[in-house]
């Protein structure tokens, strides 16, 4: 398989994924609307509705190239890593491992903020997050840790009046 049918085999899977969940999974998964803050369904189709527009225009910038003839397909184009020059470019890599290790700080999240709470959770989510990135500072990484989990946690609460999740209720 060409790199070119990989990946408009994965948009279109995308969109499709994407068209089942907003047709069914979010309207049948959502909670209703608790009268305060905006609808719980919100975020999910904001989120998924991007995630379809975004595919749904690879597929056509994909298929507007296949079919002018004026774009020469990627397997004819010269990228650096496919070149003896040097340079840079992350396009044909695929890194799970990097993948994971941004996945599963977001996914122990949720967890967390029912066992210690939204403030520490998000605290220590952001401390980890940034060690993964590198090349950050002890104390400006507690720091901005600390002023945007209060941030947020100041923003839901107090702006948009949403209860936060946690043994404490605070």
């Amino acid at each position: 398989m060409t790199r070119v049918q990989r990946e408009t085999t994965t948009y279109v899977a995308i969109a499709l994924a994407c068209v089942a969940m907003l047709i069914w999974v979010i309207p049948t998964f959502t909670p209703p609307y608790p009268g305060y803050g905006a609808s719980p369904a919100l975020v999910p189709n904001v989120a998924v509705g991007l995630t379809l527009v975004m595919a749904v225009l690879e597929l056509i910038r994909a298929g507007v190239g296949r079919w002018s003839g004026r774009a020469r397909p990627p397997e004819d184009r010269q990228y650096p890593e496919d070149t003896d020059s040097g340079g840079f470019s992350q396009l044909g890599r695929l890194r799970l491992g990097h993948l994971a290790r941004f996945m599963i700080p977001c996914a122990l999240m949720l967890p967390a903020m029912e066992w210690i709470g939204f403030l520490p959770s998000s605290v220590l989510f952001l401390l980890v997050i940034q060690v993964l990135i590198g090349g950050v500072r002890p104390v400006r990484a507690v720091v901005l840790a600390v002023v945007v989990a209060g941030l947020m946690y100041a923003a839901v609460r107090y702006g948009f009046n949403v209860p936060i999740p946690g043994p404490y209720g605070w």
